[in-house]
């Protein structure tokens, strides 16, 4: 099931394809507008370097993605969570000729910048040549999604086309509904890969795909007057977004009587969570998903069992998908036995290539097999037992946080820019199995007369230019050194006794 053949199918139907609050678009719609901006795009670059999209939900960000691969072309999702630095950073990167700019900041560098308004003049054209010879093939770049990266440099992880459809040949059997079901959320961001789910498999299987923006996610009360309107079947997101939504009573079956399935990814999922689910939609299938941004949306899956919720352990993350091959290695190399735990490296169709331009990053994660297959090493601890995973910890200091991953060390690094931080360090707390916040340890390279909390306001508001809000610590807390270790390196041990 490849996403422009299946629209091609859809290419005059009048189904809503997209609804964003009181706006839709058809699939008739979706498609002519993907075209004419096709169109555009192959008149005004020069190259096939990747289109760069500044915005958050917006309808036409998705007109955009799909252009983009009608050209041949792969995209890049930059969510208005990240600053501006951030997008320039990676328009360096990838020496992009076009950003579609959906934001309300503006712009300026070596590209062209086009907005909606420009967007809507171009698809006022009537008439345009079809781009189907042009379409991305089997090993093209279909889209780059930039990461955290330890160096405080993003991290541009490439998904191709054979990447893409060996995902979705696997996961579409788990995502299977009813007959009459119809309305998907998007909540996701397109910054994070679990977004390909409703985009790579709903919509080409002729679902309307329901957007919740930025906005609505900072006001219950806008989100929950939406969500009563939509008519959701399936609910896809990380198990701290719907943790947040469950808290309150109003969110059950009566607010949402078609929600038959929630497709839950990015974090670890707890049985506390579940449990409050299922009293809510009795019926209702929860499928834990687990997989890095390199391996495709999702390398492993499976869904909740009522044995599995009795078990003393945690909940599995599941088989992985077929035709995978993996290996769990101790930290000497040696393969862990059955329950003892490991880091779990992936063979697999659904494996990235690498970073994009990054080749010194590419060597220490990635690896070929001796038949030229790409393999993976996740950096997760986990161990196996009676043919299911089970998530342990992460291997180095990468943590995922609302579905976001991010490197402490990244943020490390940015904190350290700001002219009156001598050194800092970041660690998570964590809270039910999972990373509920971060916390930063600084020390201050001028001694400051201000109240702490003054200083760690300031702190944030730097920070804040830097890098996306997603990544500023909760907390903050100011050292006036910080504690060592026999071997002369900070305690981290000690540090996490001042939480």
């Amino acid at each position: 099931m490849w996403l422009l053949e299946e629209l091609e199918k859809l290419k005059c139907s009048k189904q809503p394809a997209i609804i964003h609050r009181e706006n839709s678009i058809t699939f008739e719609e979706l498609w002519n507008r993907s075209e004419l901006i096709a169109e555009y795009i192959e008149k005004n670059c020069k190259s096939d370097s990747p289109i760069l999209i500044y915005g958050n939900k917006e309808t036409d960000i998705v007109s955009v993605m799909i252009a983009s691969l009608k050209t041949g072309r792969a995209y890049s999702p930059v969510d208005i969570t990240y600053p501006i630095e951030r997008l320039y950073k990676i328009a360096s990167i990838t020496k992009c000729e076009i950003v579609f700019n959906f934001s309300n900041f503006s712009i300026n560098g070596n590209f062209k910048v086009i907005d909606q308004n420009q967007i809507d003049a171009i698809c006022s054209k009537e008439g345009y040549e079809s781009s189907k010879n042009n379409w991305v093939k089997k090993d093209d770049i279909c889209y780059i999604l930039f990461t955290s990266g330890s160096t405080g440099e993003p991290k541009g992880v490439k998904i191709s086309r054979k990447n893409i459809e060996n995902f979705v040949s696997w996961f579409k059997d788990d995502c299977k509904l009813s007959e009459s079901k119809q309305v998907v959320i998007n909540q996701v961001s397109y910054s994070f890969d679990v977004s390909d789910i409703p985009l790579y498999i709903y919509l080409p299987m002729g679902k309307t795909l329901f957007n919740i923006d930025k906005a609505m996610l900072d006001n219950t009360k806008e989100l929950f007057y939406y969500l009563q309107k939509s008519d959701l079947s399936v609910w896809i997101s990380t198990p701290a977004f719907l943790e947040i939504c469950s808290f309150d009573d109003k969110f059950n079956s009566k607010m949402l009587p078609s929600l038959e399935k929630f497709i839950l990814a990015g974090e670890v999922l707890t049985k506390k969570l579940v449990r409050n689910i299922k009293s809510k939609f009795e019926n209702s299938v929860v499928i834990n998903g687990y997989g890095p941004t390199e391996g495709t949306v999702l390398l492993a899956s499976c869904e909740i069992s009522e044995e599995m919720m009795k078990s003393e352990k945690s909940l599995p993350i599941g088989k992985l998908l077929p035709g995978a091959k993996y290996e769990i290695t101790k930290e000497d190399g040696t393969l862990a036995k059955s329950t003892e735990p490991g880091e779990l490296v992936v063979v697999s169709e659904s494996i990235s290539s690498g970073y994009y331009k990054n080749k010194e990053q590419t060597d220490k994660a990635f690896f070929k097999t001796e038949d030229g297959k790409v393999g993976y090493k996740t950096g997760d601890l986990v161990f196996e037992e009676n043919g299911l995973l089970y998530y342990v910890a992460r291997k180095d200091f990468q943590i995922k946080l609302n579905g976001f991953r991010i490197e402490l060390d990244d943020i490390a690094s940015n904190l350290n820019k700001i002219p009156f931080i001598s050194s800092s360090i970041v660690m998570p707390v964590y809270k039910e199995e999972r990373v509920g916040y971060t916390l930063a340890f600084v020390t201050l390279s001028e001694k400051t007369e201000e109240p702490n909390l003054k200083t760690c306001i300031r702190i944030k508001n730097e920070l804040r230019k830097l890098i996306p809000s997603y990544m500023i610590p909760r907390k903050i807390k100011i050292l006036d050194m910080f504690p060592l270790n026999t071997n002369g390196k900070i305690d981290r041990k000690r540090l996490m006794e001042e939480i």
